[in-house]
């Protein structure tokens, strides 16, 4: 059962997390200070201007902090917590004049008034303990709650301005690393903020009472604290290891994004080796964080181990030998409770500090991404452009006429995507006359895209106005945005349903055949960028959205590429026909293309050369006598020399959201187990582990002996006091340098070598376990748990786990140790311990259970919060033509709230823990404080040592509850990382390399082969039977869904057979490494993979590291000029550098420098003019004359020039042949195909 059974599909994916009952006050996301979440959204105008256009948050001339702004903004929660942190303050300090007044009690003689002073000392023992537990679970309930809000309130923020940002601000990388890591560092800043300073009071007062005690041996320890606050270029180091997080996990959203590229081409065994290198340069800049965090455990616990010596030392030293004694019990062991509460407040002060510190600098982060430049549309309203006429009148005034024929008005607009780049649009002017069809035609790498981009509002012009009508505007992208959603919500989206124009849109995208053959019709779930539908499906859902929006301006960049003839020619007509849809409805239409067959549909025709030019404009008719020139001059050729280019639509670096949820770690993660600690243990090393636990076993040691030590010798008389000083200094100066040397020790030894090593090695088991995976897998997983492996589950391995490790184990230890001297000095205590330890069994149990839940429910919560914030950031170009910002937010809104609830229940279960901890603690102090005054028979030194260890023995089963809790909840993360690498299942069946040789001939057979893209999905090809000859050009056609592509990706191991056998140079390839089958052939995929890498390390990743050889490539493509200007082989190849079609000419350019018997090729120029088609496949028949080539294409121009074309129809050959010949057979399928324009 959902614990959410009121989200729709339209919402995030969540995964199944069991009811949660809803707390008992806001969750921030609504809060005062976020405006955006308070107002009520109405679906502004999609000209982004005038009223109903949210601007985003206003910000004052001097802007606020945002540490003062959340302050202020929750300054009830904030403040909540004091009076509740003043009352256990006040209560810690009352423990050490309660042990002073029990041994005094025990001391002293029995008189007639002893009872009553023993039963007020039992009673104030229970008042203060037990206030103790009441009081300090009031404080922490009450620091949960201003964290709770305070997480809400930045996750809303951020994502937010996400929605806000001008699309020249790249942080989509940073954004998905402030939502996780740093709101997750400022929440842990926030909970320790009144600790902070209430430790720092702790230490005054301590202090204070020290030296009413010990006179001026008390100031000698404040030089040791004064040597603990430092700071140095802490900042410094965490930015440059967040920087290095950042980088590889912007390096590991473009690997997600491209699995099928890389798996196509082979090339995962190079990208895992270049993650893993940004993985060890993270870990190598993360061990400078480390080795501060040693410095400052090891000089907080100084305290610990030196400050008694020293206090007590210089004492004795100083102290009137005529008193009879040099130190009492009474004065040692109320000391020395004083010397724990303030160690303890030191230690707490620097982790607190640091959590504070570090949190200030994640929200400076947050508030410098808050803070960058947001979206502002730069376009006019056409109502306010207007021309002047002089018209005769007695005043000769001229008079306004405002342009009610013109949709856009473009005037001397130059547009570049860079601030310092080349204009990729230079000076066009023109108008887009109001209804009809707009076509914008030029040649590829021209600036179409940019123009559209302009016209959209999406990319301000350099110079120039535009101005637009104040209409509603639909856009399709080049690359179109598909959410994971169903189809049918991808083309409703935040519209109302009307169900007759749903059906006319789908009818005019050929869409409606497509939905009856799928099992879940409409409802039908998208899935990773679109992966559970094909290329073509993408493309007419993304124009059947732009159709059903009814909007009086449509963009189109492009957008029909990839589809059959036929298709194309059905919703050419159906939309573009005098009755089509679009014509015949009062809307204007932008079309950029740089084919020629769209231009008779147009009404006014925009021309573009190669520089970016407007060259020339009119009607169809008025060019129509020009077309066969202009196809030469203008359509045909490309200058790929300029040095911006036309972003990629898609140009955000993050993964969108995904089908369907896996909840693998929520079914077996939440159930945690001793087979995870011999695993986890098992990955560190149980040699490590054993070397660990002996250094701090000697740190616990070291700390225990001098305290029974100092009991033992306060009994002693003066005489033997005075003989037994150098041993006394020796004991707790000896043995307390041990315990300190032994910390370092173990500090060192966990958090340079064991951390080291399973950070490493938690990367590698999962970036191998999910380029191992299954194509299946991606389509089946959301992409915010995918992301989530890589992020938080990492972070937590990383830092929070060994932090956990080493605190449960020194306080499991610390807690034996002191358990024993409390039943040494009272036995009957040791029953109680037992019979209470029992009880706190039972119910630490049962947290457990209930906290692993949580936290892994915290984790899968939080997944849909990503995955939203990335799909959102894919799509931000289209959410906002469409006014969706509104319904994005809103959905937002509603996923953080949801994502809110299992935090809340975790820390609010941890709060409960304390309490039973506390109560627990209370309790055995009573048991003790109450035998000792019935039985009055033990010594003052053993009655201070138990009662003095009841008070650290209350920290102690603390800190173990609070770390083992953290080590239990933390292993959660290991338990996903063990079983996401053990049940997902991998792609390769062998790890068989061929022969160095194979394949020679490129001959390839198919026999009775079966394929499907899933076992849980019907058959794509059934029992296909295929001989295809060494040498060999084999073109692959069909209607759009017919399996050609699938047929290509059974060769690459990228789809399952079922049944029958698919072999190479009579290899069975089923045999073989995948990885290896797919290396030795050359791929060029349908949709080209960019990585931020140079172009240098970019061809080294695919094995060609001649630079002359490369440079000799790009020059045959057209490119060498373009990447000569930015920089030669060391410029960046990211989403601006290259257009769409020069992607794929990039592509093109590596595949011929790779040598291969087989080359296989899925539409790679679909999205380059005609002329370059031409060359670039002539390219391939010169590059590989001898090797055999398998093409998937639509063109019939394209076809022709193949020795065999192959003709599939729903999974089946249905023909094959030589296309000229079965051209000139009327009865042949390829022939009917290609008369009926199926082709």
């Amino acid at each position: 059962m959902s614990v959410f059974p009121g989200a729709s599909a339209r919402g995030a994916h969540l995964v199944h997390l069991g009811p949660l009952p809803p707390v008992d006050y806001p969750h921030g996301c609504r809060s005062r200070s976020n405006p955006l979440a308070n107002a009520r959204w109405t679906r502004p105008g999609h000209c982004c201007y005038g009223a109903g256009k949210y601007q985003g948050p206003k910000r004052n001339q001097a802007p606020i902090k945002l540490a003062k702004e959340i302050f202020f903004s929750h300054i009830i929660e904030f403040l909540a917590p004091i009076f509740p942190r003043l009352c256990y303050l006040a209560l810690t300090f009352a423990q050490p004049f309660l042990v002073r007044r029990a041994i005094d009690y025990i001391s002293k003689p029995k008189t007639d008034g002893s009872k009553e002073r023993g039963d007020g000392l039992i009673a104030a023992y229970a008042l203060v303990y037990y206030g103790i537990a009441f009081v300090s679970s009031f404080y922490e309930q009450s620091a949960v709650r201003a964290t709770t809000v305070v997480r809400a309130d930045l996750s809303m923020r951020i994502y937010q301005q996400s929605l806000l940002l001008d699309r020249v601000v790249d942080t989509g990388d940073s954004s998905t690393t402030m939502m996780t890591a740093d709101v997750e560092r400022v929440q842990l800043g926030v909970r320790k903020i009144h600790d902070a300073w209430a430790s720092f009071v702790s230490v005054a007062i301590g202090l204070w009472l020290i030296e009413a005690q010990l006179g001026l041996a008390a100031l000698v320890t404040l030089g040791l604290i004064g040597g603990k606050s430092f700071r140095h270029g802490h900042d410094i180091v965490m930015k440059n290891w967040m920087a290095a997080i950042e980088k590889r996990l912007h390096k590991t959203v473009q690997v997600l994004k491209g699995i099928k590229s890389i798996k196509q081409m082979g090339a995962a065994p190079a990208i895992k080796t270049m993650l893993e290198d940004e993985r060890q340069s993270e870990i190598k800049l993360s061990k400078r964080f480390r080795l501060q965090l040693i410095a400052l455990v090891t000089l907080s616990f100084t305290s610990l181990t030196m400050l008694p010596a020293l206090g007590l030392s210089v004492h004795n030293a100083v102290a009137d030998k005529s008193s009879g004694r040099i130190l009492t019990a009474q004065t040692a062991f109320q000391v020395m409770t004083l010397f724990n509460i303030v160690s303890s407040s030191i230690q707490d002060c620097t982790s607190h500090v640091m959590a504070i510190m570090v949190g200030l600098g994640s929200l400076q982060r947050i508030e410098s991404f808050l803070n960058q430049h947001t979206w502002t549309d730069p376009r006019k309203s056409i109502r306010d452009a207007s021309i002047s006429t002089d018209e005769s009148s007695v005043g000769g005034t001229s008079e306004k006429k405002v342009l009610t024929d013109v949709a856009v008005k473009i005037q001397n607009v130059s547009a570049k995507w860079t601030e310092d780049g080349e204009a990729v649009i230079k000076d066009a002017t023109f108008d887009v006359p109001a209804h009809g069809l707009t076509v914008i035609a030029g040649p590829t790498g021209s600036g179409k895209s940019t123009l559209l981009r302009v016209v959209l509002g999406d990319l301000a012009p350099s110079s120039g106005t535009v101005s637009v009508d104040d209409s509603q505007v639909a856009f399709c992208d080049q690359t179109p945005w598909i959410a994971n959603i169903s189809i049918k919500e991808n083309i409703v989206g935040a519209l109302p349903f009307y169900e007759e124009r749903y059906r006319m849109a789908l009818h005019a995208c050929a869409l409606d055949q497509d939905i009856e053959d799928l099992t879940d019709g409409d409802k039908h779930l998208c899935g990773l960028n679109g992966q559970s539908v094909s290329g073509g499906q993408k493309v007419r859902i993304a124009l059947a959205r732009a159709i059903y929006s009814k909007a009086t301006l449509v963009l189109l960049d492009d957008c029909l590429v990839g589809l059959d003839t036929n298709t194309e020619r059905h919703i050419l007509g159906e939309i573009f026909a005098p009755r089509g849809l679009l014509s015949s409805a009062p809307t204007t239409t932008i079309l950029a293309t740089s084919s020629p067959r769209y231009l008779p549909f147009a009404n006014y025709i925009i021309l573009i050369d190669a520089d970016g030019r407007v060259v020339r404009q009119g009607t169809y008719a008025e060019i129509a006598p020009h077309i066969e020139q202009l196809e030469h001059d203008v359509l045909q050729v490309s200058d790929r020399a300029s040095t911006a280019r036309e972003p990629r639509a898609q140009d955000s670096d993050e993964l969108p959201n995904t089908a369907i949820t896996n909840d693998i770690a929520f079914k077996k993660g939440a159930n945690g187990d001793w087979a995870v600690y011999k695993w986890y243990f098992g990955v560190i090393g149980w040699m490590d582990f054993i070397v660990f636990l002996f250094l701090c076993l000697l740190f616990v040691i070291g700390v225990i002996f001098p305290q029974i030590w100092l009991g033992l010798w306060t009994e002693k008389s003066l005489q033997d006091q005075i003989d037994t000083l150098p041993s006394f200094y020796g004991v707790f100066f000896g043995v307390g340098s041990m315990a300190w040397v032994a910390l370092f020790s173990a500090c060192v030894w966990l958090f340079l070598r064991i951390a080291v090593r399973t950070a490493a090695l938690f990367h590698h088991l999962i970036l191998s376990t999910t380029l191992n995976a299954r194509m299946d897998f991606f389509s089946q997983t959301d992409s915010g748990v995918t992301l989530n492996r890589f992020s938080q589950d990492l972070q937590i391995t990383d830092m929070e786990l060994p932090l956990a490790f080493v605190g449960a184990t020194m306080n499991l230890l610390m807690l034996i140790a002191q358990c024993i001297v409390v039943t040494i000095q009272s036995h009957y205590a040791g029953f109680a311990i037992l019979a209470i330890a029992v009880v706190i069994g039972f119910f630490h149990e049962f947290y457990l259970r209930t906290s692993r839940r949580l936290r892994v429910m915290d984790i899968e919560a939080r997944s849909p919060v990503l995955s939203l914030l990335l799909e959102s950031l894919d799509g931000l170009a289209t959410v906002r033509a469409y006014g969706w910002a509104a319904w994005y937010l809103q959905r937002g809104i509603e996923v953080l709230e949801r994502s809110q609830v299992p935090f809340h229940f975790l820390q609010s279960a941890q709060v409960t823990l304390n309490l039973s901890v506390d109560l627990f603690v209370a309790t055995l102090a009573l048991v003790v404080i109450s035998i000792a005054v019935v039985q009055m028979n033990t010594s003052g030194g053993s009655l201070g040592l138990a009662l003095f260890n009841i008070v650290g023995l209350g920290q102690s089963v603390k800190g173990v509850v609070f770390f083992w809790t953290s080590l239990e909840i933390t292993l959660g993360a290991v338990a996903r990382i063990r079983d996401f690498t053990q049940d997902t299942h991998s792609e390769h069946e062998s790890d068989t390399k061929p022969p160095a040789e194979w394949p020679s001939r490129g001959e390839i057979h198919f026999s009775d082969v079966t394929l499907t893209h899933s076992t849980s999905l019907p058959p794509t090809i059934s029992n296909l039977t295929l001989d295809i000859k060494p040498g060999s050009k084999m073109a692959i056609c069909g209607r759009t869904g017919s399996g050609k592509s699938t047929l290509v990706n059974s060769l690459l191991g990228l789809v399952q057979v079922s049944s029958g056998l698919i072999s190479i140079d009579d290899v069975d390839i089923s045999t073989l490494a995948k990885d290896e089958v797919r290396s030795r052939f050359v791929v060029l995929p349908q949709e080209s993979l960019i990585l931020s890498v140079s172009i240098r390390e970019y061809a080294k990743l695919f094995g060609i590291s001649d630079e002359q050889e490369i440079i000799q490539g790009l020059k045959k493509t057209g490119l060498w000029q373009t990447i000569e200007q930015g920089g030669g082989l060391d410029m960046i190849a990211s989403s601006d550098t290259f257009s769409h079609g020069e992607r794929q000419l990039f592509a093109m350019t590596l595949a011929c420098l790779k040598k291969g018997k087989i080359v296989l090729m899925d539409e790679p120029t679909s999205h380059v003019d005609n002329d370059i088609q031409t060359q670039l496949r002539q390219t391939v028949f010169d590059t590989f004359p001898d090797s055999t080539v398998l093409c998937v294409t639509h063109q019939v121009a394209t076809i022709v020039e193949f020795d065999i074309v192959l003709v599939l129809d729903d999974g089946k050959i249905v023909e094959q042949g030589d296309p000229k010949e079965l051209l000139r057979q009327p009865t042949s399928r390829f022939a009917q195909l290609y008369s009926a324009g199926e082709l």
